[in-house]
């Protein structure tokens, strides 16, 4: 059975410093509720955020990214279906097109829309808590741009 909600899916590690950046969307998200919206954290990747979703058929996923293009807090907020690549340069989100096909494919129950939000950062590799500044900065637009792909599906 399908939630008639929206699930926000916030992906990180609080300990890869800027990796945490969607943690920190949660919370502020937690802190002013809106109705019909779930909000849960994980730091699953692949077809193991299946299990996060399921139940839910719209869906936004927040996480970071580095790809190198753009300046460390660009916001970036697009439907699933525009991401191309295979693999991405976030760490729970690779392949997460290919592997929501492969469950499409084999009868799961997947989502039928997903929006993706995600902050572009500096720093994922090094343990530590803390998010760098152009980071930490960019989280109240961030949290902007999940409220209206919330209130867009």
């Amino acid at each position: 059975m399908t939630s008639p909600g929206i699930l926000v899916l916030c992906l990180g590690n609080p300990l890869r410093r800027d990796d945490a950046a969607a943690l920190r969307v949660a919370d502020a998200l937690e802190a002013e509720p809106e109705p019909g919206v779930t909000v849960r954290r994980s730091a699953k990747a692949g077809l193991y955020l299946l299990d996060d979703m399921e139940g839910f058929d719209r869906v936004v996923v927040v996480d970071a990214v580095r790809t190198g293009a753009f300046a460390a807090g660009t916001v970036h907020s697009v439907p699933l279906e525009e991401i191309r690549a295979p693999g991405g340069p976030s760490p729970h989100a690779i392949g997460l097109p290919s592997a929501l096909a492969l469950a499409r494919d084999a009868g799961a129950p997947v989502p039928s829309r997903i929006h993706v939000v995600a902050v572009e950062v500096l720093e994922m590799e090094t343990i530590g808590e803390g998010l760098t500044p152009e980071v930490e900065r960019a989280i109240p637009e961030v949290v902007e741009a999940v409220r209206r792909a919330v209130a867009a599906l």
